[in-house]
């Protein structure tokens, strides 16, 4: 049997040859639009330019966007007083009426020095070692109907490091032992290579006015933050689902309205602990409301529930779940159907033509008992996300964005009088969590206590370049007040880079991480790199 490296040796030449072809003889530079998915280039493009009043209108709450907004703002390209495309990637960010086109084949390799570290980077785990993702797929168009296909596939080396917690005879070494019977957030996955193949970012939907109806295995992003959201975003894989709502926003005399409606199949990974099933019926709802007159103001709710997928089949019960009482847990009032809700509500604010703007969100994992609880208690299981975004344009025709997003989720001091809680992504009895096959749906940052994410990006013609620092606080255990002995925090600094070359585009980044106190008095240390290119057919 062939060495996994020759293998990668194989794979690295031919990269090499084609990247070289593509560089020698460039293809026309290509509309970026179709790339705005969940957590990608374009996407973070789009929003610093959002932030200066340019593409507006949607709320940024409900991501991805739909194809007929994009192709709108594809058609509205920001000039000049000459009609030339006056922000840096105007030149990129064309219109293009394709009816079918490939989407860029996406090769990255990263390697991690001491343990398991990836972020915001969808299906794939990037374990210790040498990992390595692939994308490739198209997208077709006809009239009001859309399709996308573009499956994920990746490989982690998944190099043994030491794990965390004592591990008890029998019992499962990678699973979080400190958290072993609540959530679906391994360690490490297994002591072999860990290869899947993910559906990615595909789908098929039908957009009829204001009405969007589809089937897709896409991220979904619900919330004001930019990287960062209480709920879902780019951190794990997107789930199956089917999914209806407003294509673009409704205007009407008193705002904007837009909403969705999303009903999924959730996986656990073979880490999972214990649960009555192995999947999970997630549903959701979230709806938003800009105000009237250009106020810049964004409002909205969404929740979200995992129920045990039913093997009898779905029931009106299951269906109606995202619109149940927002009191009185059914489980625990008449013993009905076990199941976890989180919901949240958020604000955003922009300053018109200032390039500023704030946002906030506040969540809560599972039901109050009535309105006195929420009132009296509302910090119970909670978490809260701050944030804001300051955009300004350059002479030299560059655009810089600084962002910071907080998150907190610290267990309260309602601990200390018997009232119980856990970490905010934690549940029982649906053991797996607020995850998919083994990451977080939502905020990297909430994995335990909280932290902060600070970057400056700054765009030109030729490409991207920014540096991030991160800070998360990982105490090992779940009290108020957290003992010194366990007072672990991760600091990580991060420089990162997109180069275009032709209609190609190279991307790199790479950081240092201090987990600090990661097992009691012993601090470790892991560089992570990533170097890789998407590359554009002619």
């Amino acid at each position: 049997m062939r060495p996994h490296w020759f293998t990668i040796g194989r794979g690295v030449v031919a990269f090499v040859l084609y990247a070289g072809t593509s560089v020698l003889c460039p293809a026309a530079a290509q509309a970026q639009w179709r790339e705005a998915t969940v957590g990608s280039e374009a996407e973070l493009y789009i929003r610093a330019l959002q932030s200066r009043g340019v593409f507006g209108g949607e709320p940024v709450s409900i991501r991805a966007y739909s194809p007929p907004v994009l192709d709108r703002w594809a058609r509205e390209r920001w000039t000049d007083s000459t009609r030339a495309p006056s922000h840096p990637w105007g030149a990129r960010f064309r219109n293009d009426s394709a009816r079918l086109w490939l989407l860029p084949a996406t090769v990255e390799a990263s390697y991690n020095s001491a343990f398991a570290w990836g972020f915001n980077d969808g299906a794939a785990w990037q374990g210790r070692g040498t990992n390595t993702i692939a994308t490739l797929g198209f997208g077709a168009r006809w009239r009001w109907l859309s399709l996308r296909v573009q499956p994920m596939w990746f490989s982690a080396e998944n190099r043994a490091f030491a794990l965390l917690g004592d591990t008890a005879r029998g019992a499962n070494p990678f699973v979080d032992q400190q958290r072993p019977g609540g959530i679906d957030l391994p360690q490490r996955f297994g002591r072999a290579r860990y290869t899947r193949t993910d559906p990615g970012q595909s789908e098929v939907r039908a957009d009829v006015g204001l009405l969007t109806v589809g089937l897709s295995t896409m991220n979904e992003f619900w919330g004001p933050g930019v990287r960062q959201s209480l709920l879902m975003g780019s951190n794990s894989a997107g789930f199956p689902h089917v999914f209806v709502g407003s294509s673009r926003a409704l205007r009407t005399p008193v705002g904007r309205l837009s909403g969705r409606v999303t009903y999924g199949k959730l996986a656990q990974s073979d880490q999972a602990p214990a649960a009555p099933s192995r999947t999970r019926l997630g549903s959701g709802i979230i709806a938003t409301w800009q105000p009237p007159g250009g106020s810049g103001f964004e409002f909205g709710a969404a929740r979200f529930y995992h129920r045990a997928w039913p093997d009898s089949g779905l029931k009106l019960d299951d269906l109606k779940a995202p619109l149940g009482s927002l009191f009185n847990d059914a489980q625990f009032r008449s013993g009905s159907t076990a199941d976890n809700q989180l919901a949240t509500v958020f604000m955003r604010w922009r300053a018109e033509d200032d390039g500023f703007e704030v946002f906030g969100e506040f969540g809560r994992n599972d039901r109050s008992a009535d309105a006195r609880d929420l009132t009296v208690e509302p910090e119970h299981n909670s978490a809260w996300l701050l944030g804001f975004v300051k955009t300004f344009q350059a002479r030299n025709d560059g655009l810089w964005m600084l962002r910071s997003e907080l998150v907190n989720g610290r267990v309260t001091e309602l601990q200390t009088i018997g009232r119980g809680q856990a970490t905010f992504y934690e549940h029982a009895p649906i053991t797996q969590g607020h995850t998919q096959q083994g990451q977080l749906l939502g905020s990297y940052l909430l994995e335990r206590s909280g932290g902060l994410e600070l970057s400056v990006d700054r765009w030109t013609p030729r490409g991207r370049r920014g540096v991030s620092v991160m800070y998360r606080a990982m105490p090992a255990d779940q009290t108020a007040g957290v003992q010194q002995a366990t007072a672990r925090a991760q600091w990580y600094a991060e420089a990162s880079a997109v180069r275009f070359v032709g209609a190609q585009e190279l991307f790199a980044k790479g950081g240092v991480v201090f987990d600090l106190n990661r097992t009691p008095g012993r601090d470790v240390t892991n560089g992570y790199l990533s170097l890789g290119a998407r590359l554009r057919m002619p």
